[in-house]
């Protein structure tokens, strides 16, 4: 059986209360074995809790990236202090980074409140995984980091967007030159071509998201599959034979 991964802490289609301490909270009461979370930098550089690169604060929609931590409302943005004090010692951390370049300082953050066996540490950038990677082998050789299927981010350059393009069309070339040791796939690129990959490489599969009943019953009982990850928590964990 697979293990469950809350997908933003699992609030489903509560868009409002994804990745708050409320859903993680949830997340914990229900039993999940992690709870997923999105970690962006503020222009200033304060570690948050938020997936969309842009916030609607107070009906103004604000890059996260540039503006400083002090120019959102206070209670707009999660601090990731905030949320591994909030889980340590009660649930295992699946945290997906959006940035590059600043890696090594939050893996580390995230590493020292945990420990490398109660969190793992996923990206869509393959040079983030690579660096993650460099640095693991030192100083947490059982941290599993894994490159994420979906298109690592691109820029104004077009050169640079056909390039992501291409790339992700070749998702094992991807994850084999990253050298991540977990393999992090959407559910149909797990179907083509990943779960194959993964097995044969005796690296574990992560598999998102998944969220209808069928898709669930399917993944959560296949026993390649090492995780799922899920906004239904509950349907996810009651799926499982």
């Amino acid at each position: 059986m697979a293990l469950v991964s809350a997908h933003r802490g699992g609030a489903a289609d509560d868009h409002p209360a994804q990745n708050t301490l409320a859903a993680f909270e949830s997340a914990i009461a229900l039993g999940c074995d992690f709870v997923e979370f999105d970690v962006r930098l503020t222009a200033d550089g304060r570690p948050v809790i938020f997936h969309d690169d842009e916030i609607d604060d107070d009906s103004v929609r604000r890059s996260i990236a540039k503006h400083r931590h002090d120019e959102f409302s206070p209670s707009r943005l999660v601090d990731l202090d905030a949320v591994l004090a909030l889980i340590r010692g009660r649930i295992r951390a699946h945290v997906d980074l959006k940035v590059r370049g600043d890696e090594i300082a939050l893996v580390e953050q995230i590493v020292d409140a945990l420990g490398t066996d109660q969190a793992i540490i996923t990206t869509a950038e393959d040079s983030s995984v690579r660096r993650i990677r460099r640095w693991s082998k030192v100083h947490a050789p059982d941290l599993l980091v894994g490159l994420s299927s979906s298109a690592r981010a691109g820029t104004s350059n077009w050169l640079v967007r056909k390039l992501v393009r291409i790339e992700s069309a070749f998702p094992r070339l991807r994850v084999l030159l990253s050298g991540a040791n977990l393999v992090v796939s959407h559910k149909v690129v797990a179907r083509l071509t990943l779960k194959t990959y993964a097995r044969k490489r005796g690296l574990p599969l992560l598999v998102w998201t998944v969220d209808r009943q069928d898709e669930l019953e399917r993944w959560m009982n296949d026993p390649d599959v090492w995780m799922v990850t899920t906004n239904y928590p509950a349907r996810a964990m009651a799926a499982r034979r």
